[in-house]
């Protein structure tokens, strides 16, 4: 990769105030086009709570609301088809629905173990693909049980899926963009599942099943907002680009897998935790246990920038969503304990304004 020498970079301003009490699991802003209701910032922790912070008339993010849905640790959280309703996944198997507006919140569905990740589809495809409306209500849930399960929260609640596979292995990781759903699992495979809706049911078909690049445990991983490929990040410091087809016609266009190193210092090699697509101009950000993050242009194999590292690991990251999207981006400091217990700097969560040089090549 090489380096963009830009101008000197900026760094973080305060952190957002009452910031969760234990470790950050999850970041994502909503997906609503109405201006209030746009970048909202959701963020799960694992002292039970999920939290939300909206921007002020100055564009500074203030806590909005917090709620405690079942008294155990949060692993995921996301918006589903309303500003009003979030839904979380809990060490428990638990999927809640939280109504972030009135308190109070209800088990929609469950699994045999904790719930690793939670999903809703991008709402960027509805203005594109007349179809997307119909899977827009539906929320996905991967599980350290080996399943993966779909979820219409459109319905009455019922605590049945709406559609499932097993995979067999843990679900560490997943991302979901149009009808596209993106799974990464223990032993470093990687599922793609086309989601659709015919009539009055899901179907969930899985497209293709590879096996991660990258010679370590998946992290993270993200698709392209295009859905021409896909990153993955491992826990060795380690990034993987990959394309959805792979042939002599895509290789002769530039399209050809690659990894990279990233997210170390000197010899100390560290995990990328976090790895999020600008909306708009499909570069991407990645975070680590170094406490860094770094904006890199797959394309042109390049690194855009670097931030200013933070004390402490990252856990979540994601870019802002809406008419300018990625015009922010969301960083949670919060230790992994990669190096066991240990006395750690506070949790902390920054939104921090993006500059065109720094998400755009």
């Amino acid at each position: 990769y090489s380096f963009n020498k830009t101008q000197m970079t900026e760094g973080y301003k305060e952190p957002l105030p009452s910031p969760p009490s234990d470790g950050i699991s999850s970041l994502s802003f909503s997906h609503f086009s109405e201006p209030s209701h746009t970048n909202i910032l959701l963020a799960s922790s694992w002292d039970g709570t999920v939290r939300s912070y909206s921007p002020d008339a100055d564009g500074k993010y203030m806590p909005q609301a917090s709620q405690n849905p079942g008294d155990v640790p949060l692993l995921s959280a996301t918006y589903g088809v309303s500003h009003r309703y979030v839904y979380a996944g809990g060490l428990n198997g638990k999927l809640y629905e939280v109504d972030m507006e009135k308190g109070g919140s209800v088990e929609i569905g469950s699994h045999d173990k904790a719930v690793s990740s939670v999903a809703c589809m991008s709402a960027g495809s509805l203005n594109s693909n007349p179809w997307a409306s119909s899977i827009f209500g539906c929320i996905a849930t991967g599980s350290w049980d080996g399943t993966v399960k779909l979820w219409d929260v459109r319905q009455p609640t019922s605590c049945k899926p709406a559609a499932q596979v097993s995979l067999g292995a843990k679900v560490f990781s997943m991302d979901w963009v149009d009808h596209t759903l993106m799974v990464c699992t223990s032993g470093r495979k990687i599922h793609l599942f086309d989601i659709r809706k015919n009539s009055d049911s899901f179907t969930i078909s899985e497209t293709q099943k590879r096996e991660s690049s990258l010679k370590y445990q998946t992290r993270s991983c993200a698709l392209f907002p295009s859905l021409e490929g896909f990153a993955v990040g491992s826990i060795e410091g380690r990034v993987g680009i990959d394309y959805m087809e792979d042939n002599a016609v895509t290789q002769a266009q530039g399209k050809k897998k690659y990894a990279f190193k990233c997210h170390r210092v000197d010899d100390t090699v560290f995990p990328v935790n976090a790895i999020t697509f600008h909306p708009r101009h499909g570069t991407f950000a990645t975070g680590g246990c170094d406490g860094s993050v770094v904006v890199w242009d797959a394309r042109l194999k390049k690194r855009l920038v670097a931030l200013p590292r933070l004390a402490t690991s990252i856990s979540a990251l994601a870019f802002s969503k809406g008419e300018n999207g990625g015009s922010l981006l969301a960083v949670a400091q919060s230790y992994t304990f990669e190096e066991g217990e240990k006395d750690h700097p506070e949790d902390q969560i920054y939104v921090r304004a993006m500059h065109q040089h720094e998400v755009k090549s």
